[in-house]
């Protein structure tokens, strides 16, 4: 399909009709010059399965990590949280690349960005963003697994050290450069260019003296955050910093179609959903099955066009095999759609059971996570 026609991708919002292949999203990989991920998984010691699936297909300066990670050099992963509510699992995706990376040595940064929510008008005020922060997602970053000694979560307009940061680079970009990355023009309000240099700040944040100062940093994103990757990396150097990498995953979809949006429930499987609300949201769920069982069985589905497989693919595949198991069986006609879900949802209801038991013990914890004042 002719992406540019019909998908929308800037800073503030994806819509459209969301690409499931690689070739579809390699002419906005070319527009925005980022690599392809692919030549240089061969390098990877023991890939997450989002690489080695496919799900993570672009990169910028990966070499760099790469070379931290084999090389047991000190290294930092970034990657950020809009509290405009409860997370879901495109959230995951970020979360769960910068889990393997702490595995791999990294320090992991998280900064939760309540001014974002609020100055993109996804919130009525800061306030609510940063109780949402607090009541919802940080506890859901926690029970992710990070390890405290290597982990720093914090709230974006409560830490000094972020407006201190921010100040700085504001010195070393133009408005024009800003403009010119983002298209933003005279009817942009202040605060979201503001937030160009916070966002900025965020990723370069790791690379201060008291964190080890310069040294590679991976900021896991999908393609509409990329303005935020080219403004840093153009600032970098002239605040004498190493200029940072990323990785680029696809998009999920919806349950139902288009793209996956945590404004829409129907759309997708919130990361402290219980085990009855992903079976209803998994049984309405679009798949790539033929009309009848009969055709399913005869002729086989298409897994790459499968919302429930994309479930499979990007979050609940036991490993690598599993994966190719549940494509093989659904391309032969073997499984029909109905054996899909049922097994897509005893998996996912097993992960979120764990989570959730987690989430309330990672309520007691917050202080041990919340240490970068």
């Amino acid at each position: 399909m002719d992406i540019k026609e019909k998908l929308k991708v800037d800073v503030s919002d994806v819509s459209g009709e969301v690409p499931y292949s690689l070739e579809d999203y390699k002419p906005m990989l070319n527009e925005f010059k980022i690599d392809l991920m692919e030549p240089l998984l061969s390098k990877i010691r023991n890939p997450h399965p989002l690489y080695s699936r496919g799900v993570v297909i672009g990169q910028r300066d990966f070499g760099q990590i790469i070379d931290a990670m084999n090389g047991g050099k000190p290294f930092s992963v970034l990657t950020g949280a809009n509290p405009s509510g409860r997370l879901h699992f495109g959230n995951k995706l970020f979360l769960d690349q910068a889990l393997w990376f702490q595995k791999q040595g990294a320090d992991v940064f998280i900064p939760v960005s309540n001014e974002e929510t609020y100055v993109f008008k996804k919130a009525q005020s800061i306030e609510q963003s940063t109780r949402t922060a607090l009541s919802m997602v940080i506890p859901n970053i926690i029970a992710m697994g990070f390890d405290p000694k290597k982990t720093h979560i914090f709230i974006s307009t409560q830490t000094p050290k972020i407006y201190e940061l921010a100040m700085l680079l504001s010195t070393k970009v133009t408005v024009s450069t800003i403009n010119a990355i983002f298209g933003f023009n005279a009817s942009t309000p202040p605060g979201q260019v503001f937030y160009g240099v916070v966002q900025m700040a965020h990723i370069l944040l790791p690379q201060l003296k008291e964190f080890g100062g310069p040294k590679p940093v991976v900021v896991p994103i999908g393609i509409d955050q990329d303005p935020y990757m080219r403004l840093a990396r153009d600032v970098a150097e002239r605040a004498h910093m190493v200029k940072p990498s990323s990785t680029y995953h696809k998009f999920m979809h919806g349950l139902r179609g288009g793209k996956m949006s945590g404004s829409m429930p129907e759309s997708c499987v919130y990361m402290d959903d219980d085990e009855e609300a992903a079976r209803m949201k998994l049984g309405k769920a679009k798949t790539g099955g033929a009309g009848t069982v009969d055709e399913q069985r005869k002729n086989g589905g298409n897994p790459d066009v499968c919302n429930v497989f994309e479930y499979y693919n990007f979050h609940v595949a036991k490993d690598n095999e599993h994966a190719k198991q549940v494509w093989q069986e659904c391309r032969s006609g073997k499984r029909t759609c109905g054996d899909c879900k049922a097994e897509c949802v005893e998996l996912l209801q097993a992960w979120l059971k764990e989570h959730n038991e987690n989430v309330e013990k990672a309520r007691n914890k917050m202080d041990k996570f919340l240490n970068l004042e």
